[in-house]
């Protein structure tokens, strides 16, 4: 029992699975810390205050003062100028608007006042839905009501309950409208967040079929008489791609299937509690802005989505042709498809948590991994930075055409075979 275990174990536990283990813990602690840090940056952000003042009153001052005295860092300026040019020039990502009269309602007529709170929408990520509401107006308000309530203004408790309401706006593409922007990203982020999905287990799936399939028929022996047959090697290749894609297209489609019947599920248990007149008003509004603030895509910018995600399918594809022809047997076929995961994961997970195209340094870095230029395709194209997706998509086409040169190059030369003949021969 003993010996049999030992053997179990030293066939499992070899050195290409210690390695995968150690790359894949360097992986995870690599993202980690990105992820932290854009965390960490969101959350530093959130501990700023931005107020535009239109009131200029000495209550005003004083609301500034005790935001302070909590430990905010309040920045405000008076100036009356629309939202998306005062967010832009100060570069803001949010702002409390204090309306001129303010001071006048809440203390001499003791009626509960409006302010506007401003956001502005860079991105549909799911971070962006977390912190999609207005920080610098939630607080705001909690201050004017601590304020209130320490003046001791009225005996009108439900005055002291809500003496501020707000009205939402929010700011994109230059333009502003009236509208709460996480129901704006809530009508956006679906497709935005289900097309990356899908690319990620496109991408992930199609290279493990190929990378296993191709090391097992060297394993087998029969990638060798195949090669040898007169039925040109593009045309072997190509049928290897493509029916790696079919499989793929088939697992990605019950796993989108999966999300969207788990999605309506959540909406059927949430619908007796849903004013359907509401809420079929409310959609029809949340278009309204999306049109006037241009986070429609048009027809011909899905045509380039769907060009970039082939492009994206047919690199993942034909790296995996490559690294399997380079694996000796089908044990290190795991191992190989660690750089196609790799260069997925970083990308899809980021995308999915924060706005790529708004880091510093570390966009640049993620730019050069073609697969990232799709999964920001659509924001690209939301928020009309059409150099990016053009530049990406340029990109990708030369990458692709590289990379399919270099794996013609390999299954029509003799490599293939003379490197698994050398290693033989080495461990021999």
């Amino acid at each position: 029992m003993s010996h049999l275990l030992k053997k179990e174990l030293s066939e499992l536990l070899n050195k290409q699975m210690l390695l995968g283990l150690l790359v894949s813990f360097i992986l995870i602690v690599m993202l980690g810390f990105v992820m932290t840090s854009t965390v960490s940056g969101t959350i530093e952000e959130s501990g700023e205050v931005h107020i535009i003042d239109l009131d200029q009153t000495d209550f005003t001052g004083q609301i500034v003062s005790k935001l302070e005295e909590k430990g905010y860092t309040v920045k405000k300026i008076s100036e009356n100028q629309p939202y998306e040019v005062i967010l832009s020039e100060q570069n803001w990502n949010d702002a409390a608007v204090l309306p001129e009269g303010m001071t006048d309602l809440l203390l001499n007529q003791q009626k509960a006042c409006q302010i506007d709170s401003v956001t502005a929408l860079k991105t549909t990520s799911t971070m962006s839905i977390a912190f999609a509401e207005n920080n610098s107006a939630d607080y705001v308000i909690s201050v004017v009501s601590t304020l209130l309530s320490e003046m001791y203004l009225t005996e009108d408790m439900a005055f002291l309950e809500t003496p501020v309401t707000t009205t939402p706006y929010t700011v994109a593409n230059g333009k502003s409208v009236q509208a709460n922007s996480a129901a704006l990203v809530g009508s956006l982020a679906m497709f935005d967040q289900l097309m990356p999905l899908v690319l990620f287990l496109l991408i992930v799936l199609t290279s493990q079929t190929i990378i296993t399939a191709v090391a097992a028929e060297k394993t087998d022996k029969t990638l060798e008489t195949l090669l040898s047959s007169p039925v040109p090697r593009s045309v072997i290749i190509g049928a290897k791609m493509l029916a790696a894609l079919i499989t793929a297209f088939i697992y990605a489609a019950v796993y989108g299937a999966g999300f969207l019947v788990s999605l309506l599920a959540n909406v059927d248990r949430t619908a007796e509690n849903v004013d359907i007149a509401e809420a079929f008003t409310s959609m029809i509004n949340t278009q309204d802005a999306v049109r006037t603030l241009g986070l429609q895509i048009p027809f011909l910018g899905w045509v380039g989505v769907i060009i970039q995600l082939l492009l994206t399918i047919g690199i993942a594809l034909t790296a995996s042709m490559i690294l399997g022809g380079l694996v000796e047997d089908a044990k290190g076929s795991q191992m190989a498809s660690l750089p196609i995961l790799v260069s997925t994961m970083f990308p899809y997970v980021l995308s999915m948590v924060s706005d790529i195209r708004g880091m510093d340094s570390m966009k640049y870095l993620l730019y050069c991994i073609p697969f990232t230029h799709t999964f920001i395709a659509t924001g690209c194209l939301r928020f009309h930075d059409t150099g990016l997706f053009f530049g990406g998509m340029i990109y990708q086409i030369i990458f692709l055409a590289g990379i399919a040169f270099a794996a013609l190059k390999l299954y029509q030369s003799d490599i293939l075979f003379t490197h698994q003949f050398a290693n033989r021969r080495t461990k021999n």
